[in-house]
Parts: structure tokens; sequence; C-alpha cells
């Protein structure tokens, strides 16, 4: 009797021994229960500012995505702000950073514009501690840097739209290309699609041959737009002389068109206010989202919008910060994340768009592409671009081709470089002279290349002595 007593006291030991280590380490899963961090659990209030948002009246993008935010954190308040269109962002930005209300998470015009002043806060340490980071694409990952220092993370991607006036190639007996056409077979379209008889325009636009052709050429040279390899920019490149070539064969040759003027469009056309591309003389041009998205309902022909040709797209982001007066800086990081590339806040927008998309077309959707992936579930969906809402505008926005295009895209970066601006200034009499066949560009390319040089280390002394006071 003794004896199994005995056994029946230590089966019992063992036995509480056993699970209290299942107590201990988390239920017996080998892991530690996940501490609640604490801007999870404290009273928070935050504000949030944008320009697309200048009326409490009127409900946004924005203002809905923060709602659907406040219902994911219960704990946390986030008030929009009203700050100002774009045009005085800067401006009123200053005057409210006298009085220390800035908002805690705000837009970005250009981020050279706030460093000096210390507006932003340094998010390195958020970023990199955010798993989540891995799946932003190379294209726009190291964007929002200053001497390694993070101080802005990209938003959406709006990119430029490649559109084809499909009825115009059946016209010219051209046959339909596919989303994964090449820029030979683009330019081959507009020789074909071209009449200086009827005043037909082959390729209408030139800024895709500065921007993203070099990439096409060469992507280990030119990983951004406009030559930049995120140290300075390549003029004077074997890649960038190709694309400068083509372009200027393209305009001899009239099947490229930069621009024509009140005279030409009404000896063409008869009416001088025309615009060639949405009145359908035009077969192919190059277009920003946000700019041609206010003529696609009514263009008086078929068209369809296409992948950039060769596979590189082009556009640019969005960026935005957190202020650096913040005393929430973890909440207010979590909701740019939300407002930028969470997962499930880029699924809960696109899902916005279709509940809204009466309302917030012209107001607030400019076409934004996400700037991640998080590959694909055990379902075999991607749950975000499977579910990109614009193929009702035209298929093509939705194609495979389109989107590898914007992962692969050589982005315009000028919010984000420090001095970008400033060389763009520089080089645009160089490259307006060009399209007005005053000069080629081989004759000007070291010049270009020194004052681009000059105007980018200027800028960059300037930001690096504020930023030193």
């Amino acid at each position: 009797m003794k004896r199994k007593s005995l056994l029946f006291i230590l089966v019992l030991f063992l036995g509480l021994a056993i699970a209290g280590c299942k107590k201990k380490n988390g239920g017996g899963n080998g892991k530690e229960p996940e501490e609640i961090p604490n801007w999870q659990k404290e009273e928070v209030t935050l504000t949030f500012a944008t320009w697309a948002y200048n009326n409490a009246e009127v409900e946004t993008i924005d203002s809905l995505m923060v709602k659907e935010f406040t219902k994911k954190y219960p704990n946390i308040t986030v008030n929009m702000q009203i700050v100002g269109e774009s045009a005085v962002w800067d401006e009123n930005m200053l005057q409210l950073l006298e009085t220390e209300e800035i908002p805690d998470v705000f837009l970005v015009n250009r981020m050279e514009n706030f460093l000096p002043y210390g507006i932003l806060a340094d998010l390195t340490e958020y970023f990199d501690a955010d798993p989540d980071t891995e799946y932003i694409f190379d294209s726009v990952k190291d964007l929002g840097l200053y001497k390694g220092r993070r101080y802005v993370i990209p938003t959406y991607l709006y990119p430029q739209f490649w559109v084809v006036n499909l009825d115009l190639l059946r016209d010219s007996n051209v046959a339909i290309p596919s989303y994964d056409w090449t820029w030979d077979q683009m330019e081959a379209i507009a020789k074909t699609v071209q009449n200086d008889t009827t005043h037909k325009i082959g390729v209408f636009g030139t800024a895709q041959y500065f921007y993203e052709y070099p990439k096409v050429i060469n992507a280990e040279v030119n990983p951004y737009a406009y030559g930049y390899n995120g140290t300075k920019f390549n003029f004077n490149t074997p890649s960038y002389m190709s694309a400068m070539n083509r372009l200027e064969i393209g305009i001899q040759e009239g099947y490229v068109v930069n621009a024509i003027t009140p005279e030409q469009a009404l000896e063409y056309y008869g009416d001088a206010t025309i615009d060639p591309r949405y009145s359908g003389h035009v077969g192919i041009w190059r277009e920003a989202s946000w700019s041609v998205k206010e003529h696609l309902g009514s263009l008086p022909f078929h068209f369809d919008i296409y992948s950039a040709p060769s596979g590189i797209g082009m556009g640019n982001t969005d960026i935005a910060g957190v202020s650096a007066l913040s005393p929430h800086k973890e909440a207010a990081y979590q909701l740019l994340k939300w407002m930028s590339f969470s997962e499930e806040g880029v699924i809960r927008r696109f899902e916005l768009y279709e509940e809204y998309k009466d309302e917030l077309f012209i107001s607030g959707n400019n076409y934004p592409y996400p700037i991640v992936d998080y590959g694909i579930d055990g379902k075999g969906n991607n749950k975000i671009w499977d579910n990109i809402p614009y193929g009702s505008t035209a298929p093509g926005l939705v194609s495979p081709q389109f989107m590898e295009s914007l992962r692969n895209a050589a982005i315009q970066a000028n919010k984000e470089v420090i001095g970008w601006d400033a060389v763009d200034q520089a080089v645009n009499p160089y490259f307006g002279r060009i399209l007005m066949g005053e000069a080629d560009f081989v004759s000007q390319m070291e010049a270009i290349q020194a004052d681009a040089d000059a105007a980018l280390q200027r800028k960059r002394t300037e930001i690096d002595n504020s930023m030193n006071k």
C-alpha cells in the first residue's frame, strides 16, 4: 500500500512539474507568449494629414483608412488634421512648427525641404526592426534615407500609363500588341501609325527616353530614372548616350513628337485648343496616372493601358514621415505603415476603393499601386496583387506584365533624393535644345554631366550644413 501511495505521489509530482513547464513555456509550443507592445495598450491620440484632405465634410480614401485603423486598434484615436493643398503644404507645415502643432503622421512634398528644420523623426529603428519591410520592392526600399538614416517611407507608386489607341492601330493595319511588348515593337508601331498627310502621330511625348529607357538599356548602371544610380546622375554613360541617340532619330524621322503648338493644332485639326492625344490623333502616349485619369472616361476611341515596353515601368511615389515632436512615435509608425505597406492596410484600401469607387474616383484615386509583394498564400492567391481594382478602367492595368513592370520600375525619386530637383533644373535647358533641334546630345554631354554634378553637390552641401548647425 505504501509503495502504491508513494508511486501515486511521484506520478502526481511529475505531472505537476510537466504542467508547470508547459505553462512556463507558453502552452507547450516552445515559444514565450508575445508581450503586447505599449502602443497597443496605452490610450493614444494621433493626428494625420494629407494634402488630399481639405474639407472635413468630404470623405477621402485617407479618412476612410484612418477609421479602419482605429477599428483595428481601438486604443488609438486618430484625428484628421487639415494643413492645406500641395502648393502651400511646406509653407503651412513650417508655420505649424512654430506652434508645435505638426501632425504626428503626414505626407512630405520633398524630404530636402523638411530636413533642415528638424520636422522629421528618425524612423530607422522602427523600419529596421519591422520584418515586413523585407517585402518592399528593391526599386523603392532605399528611398527616404539621408546619410544612412531613414526619415521618410514611400507609400504608394503612381505609374506612368502607356495609353494605346486601339482604333488608330486597326485603321493603320497594325496588329494589337501583347502586354509583353518591347521597345522595338513600340517604335515599329509608331512608325506605321505616323502619317504626315493626316497628321497622325506615332508616339506623343519624349520623357520616356530621358527617364526609363536608360534603365531598359542597362539596369545596373541606371537602377533609377534619369540615369540616377543611388549616388549620382550618369548622363555621360554609353547607355544614356544610346537613349538620347534613339530619341533624336525618332524626332528626325517624325514618329516621335514632343509637342505641337496651338498654330499647328489649328492647321492640322481645325482647332487651336485641341489635344491630339485625347481626340484620337495619337497612336501611343505615356502620361502620369493622376493626369490622364481626367480624360479616360471621355476618350472618343477604344483604348487600353499597357505595361511599359520591355518591362521597365516608370513612376514616382508619395512619401510620408512622422513628426519629430510626436510623443507617440511607435504608434505613429504603425499608422504610417497602415497607410503605406501593411498587407492588411493595402488590402483594405483596395476594398474601400471598390466600396466607394464613385465618390473616390476623382477626389482620391490616382491609381496608386503597392510598393510591396507579400507573396502567395496557402491557396495560391496573392491577396494584394490579385485584387488590384483598376480592371474596369482598362484590362492592361491588372495584367501580370503591368505589375511586373512596376516591380522593376525606374523610379523618379525627386521627392526622396536630395538634389534631384536641382539637377533637373540644371540640365533642362540642354535637353530643351535637343527637343527643339538646336543641338544634339553628344555635343552637350560633358557640359550636362558637369552641371548636374555641380548642382547635386551644391544642394547636398547646403543640406549637410543646415543639418550640422
